[in-house]
């Protein structure tokens, strides 16, 4: 399990595998966040008319489809039947964003005009690899809530855009200053645009010099780069500036793994998952360590949690069920472990490795 991965994820935690949970969170200890900030309202605004033409969309943006819906339904129930609200259409959707080759069958049938992907990046990473490479499909629109990609022919997103964003919000607070860009910055990092999130982070620490949130994100940025050192060196710096921010642990907790301190690491995901024991990135990231760290009883417990978070959200359960099966195969569970195993045979996303693993796995239990 790669931890490069791992703490790229890990800035605005728990949505990867509860994709929409917490998307327009805000660490605030004085007013609440704005409109602008809080909610997807100028990727809505940029969409315009494509609101009301096939649009497919994520978890999160349904509720604010609510007043577009009965007209885009309409449009959509052309090609297929859908269900009768904006939330449960995207609950039918959300397992599509994880294989590309569902995503594209349904794309024929409803060829949709515009994706709006409003939430974590990192809930979507299979159809967001999938759709940077597709020339059928362009980046037209990257803010802090939403990325917006439109059927080609279509003009593309560039850097320069974000300038609109910011003077957005040149009149808002320095802590939504602050949040805009880091959260901007968080999607960049999931595109590759390292550079230009580098910059975007850099602004930000220039408005607030201690932000824990932009110390974070640098600290994810420097690891996706391959260059742990300063990873560990800004989650350091971020723990230093909120040792309250949860994020900043867990980046830290990622750069010890790398760096094979894993006993250190397991002190600081304990306190991880004692704080936010549902959490779907936290008990990934504490998987991963408990398993380095040979905490067998520890790592099953993240692992059944996962694979229940990821069973009633309708996710991929198979790569989590070799791991689990591998953790109850260590802990001597062996009638557990060929169970998980056979289990994950039944899913088709299953890399071929992950499959001889399996196959493997239960050959060796057969054969005892």
């Amino acid at each position: 399990m790669s931890p490069k991965k791992t703490l790229l994820l890990l800035v605005f935690a728990g949505a990867a595998l509860l994709p929409g949970a917490g998307v327009f969170w805000f660490r605030s200890r004085a007013a609440p966040p704005s409109p602008e900030l809080a909610t997807p309202m100028l990727a809505l605004d940029r969409l315009g008319a494509l609101r009301n033409k096939p649009l497919f969309f994520t978890p999160p943006a349904a509720v604010f489809l609510k007043p577009d819906w009965p007209e885009l339904r309409a449009v959509m129930s052309e090609t297929g039947a859908l269900p009768a609200s904006p939330e449960a259409t995207a609950r039918e959707w959300e397992p599509i964003t994880q294989d590309p080759g569902a995503w594209r069958a349904l794309d024929r049938t409803r060829r949709f005009s515009a994706l709006l992907l409003t939430g974590d990046p990192a809930a979507l990473r299979p159809l967001l690899e999938h759709l940077r490479k597709a020339p059928d499909w362009t980046l037209t629109w990257l803010d802090h809530t939403s990325l917006i990609f439109e059927r080609s022919p279509a003009r593309a997103w560039t850097a320069k855009d974000l300038d609109s964003i910011n003077a957005r919000f040149a009149s808002h607070s320095r802590a939504e200053q602050v949040a805009v860009r880091v959260q901007t910055a968080h999607r960049l990092t999931a595109l590759d645009e390292l550079q230009t999130a580098n910059a975007v982070l850099r602004e930000a620490l220039r408005l607030d010099a201690r932000s824990a949130p932009a110390l974070t994100e640098l600290a994810c940025l420097q690891a996706v780069a391959g260059r742990w050192d300063d990873a560990l060196a800004f989650a350091d710096r971020a723990v230093s500036a909120d040792r309250h921010y949860l994020p900043a642990s867990a980046a830290r907790a990622s750069a010890l793994y790398a760096f094979g301190k894993f006993s250190d690491a397991l002190a600081l995901t304990r306190k991880l998952v004692e704080a936010a024991p549902d959490d779907g990135e936290t008990l990934e990231l504490h998987a991963r360590v408990t398993h380095a760290a040979h905490a067998f009883q520890e790592e099953i417990v993240a692992l059944e949690k996962i694979v229940s978070i990821a069973t009633a959200h309708r996710l991929p359960t198979g790569t989590w069920r070799v791991y689990l099966a591998q953790a109850y195969a260590a802990d001597s569970r062996s009638d557990d472990a060929l169970a998980q195993f056979e289990e994950a045979l039944k899913e088709p996303n299953l890399t071929p490795g992950e499959r001889a693993f399996a196959e493997k796995g239960i050959e060796r239990i057969k054969s005892r």
